[in-house]
């Protein structure tokens, strides 16, 4: 009877568990990156005792449930038990969704709190800058750039950037954040411009590479210093 069930198995929930088991068995530290700043969640974790290890993500397309999901989706990546296992979070810190934002500011807050790890934050626009000056030249590059965002009904938010270094060892591209992202009333303050475009996928990879070259560099951030970004008001009715 059990020879039979077992040929019955499905094979994917063989291999689930065995990957469960794995991470069960593992004396790994990881680090956590969480990315909630559009309507895409986006989480990923790097294995820092297997550095020849790829990084892991999961883009999940949850719009605005967030709130119900945000558990589950990490467990979907990282089970519970594992997160006392956790070296270092990094989190996107905005401007982005009000709600999605300061959720998982606040979990990543209270995680690095109680498992006294270091909690990593930047704005989304810092975290998008060395994909979106691909756009620029040899020469405007070197230059500092701003990244915007129209909101309808309030206007352009713009935070200011430019290149300091490119790290190859960490794959680490690492800009200064002249201005952080915030509402500007003349657009022709910022130039040259490029336009926000959202691509978790990349950016949750970038987040991490981020938190690793803290890391490598031994930087210490305090969760208690990690605070969401809100360009406009949430009670600002303004039209």
């Amino acid at each position: 009877m059990e020879q039979t069930s077992s040929r019955r198995r499905n094979p994917k929930i063989t291999l689930i568990t065995k990957s469960l088991q794995s991470f069960r068995n593992s004396k790994s530290k990881y680090l956590l990156a969480l990315h909630s700043c559009s309507e895409s969640f986006g989480i990923a974790i790097k294995d820092t005792e297997k550095p020849e290890e790829k990084i892991k993500s999961e883009v999940f397309n949850i719009g605005r449930s967030l709130s119900n999901k945000l558990f589950s989706c990490i467990e979907t990546i990282l089970p519970r038990k594992l997160w006392k296992q956790i070296s270092r979070i990094a989190i996107a810190k905005g401007p982005g969704s009000f709600t999605s934002t300061r959720l998982t500011i606040s979990m990543a807050r209270i995680i690095s709190q109680q498992i006294n790890c270091s909690l990593d934050s930047i704005s989304s626009f810092h975290l998008m800058a060395p994909r979106l000056s691909k756009v620029l030249t040899k020469k405007q590059i070197l230059q500092p750039f701003w990244i915007k965002d129209f909101l309808p009904r309030r206007g352009i938010v713009a935070g200011k950037y430019q290149l300091i270094k490119v790290h190859q060892d960490s794959n680490f591209h690492e800009f200064s954040e002249l201005v952080a992202p915030q509402l500007i009333r003349d657009e022709k303050l910022i130039n040259p411009s490029i336009e926000v475009l959202n691509n978790i996928e990349e950016d949750i990879i970038s987040l991490i590479n981020f938190s690793q070259f803290h890391q490598k560099t031994k930087v210490k951030s305090k969760w208690e210093k990690t605070l969401p970004i809100y360009p406009t008001s949430p009670i600002d009715n303004k039209k």
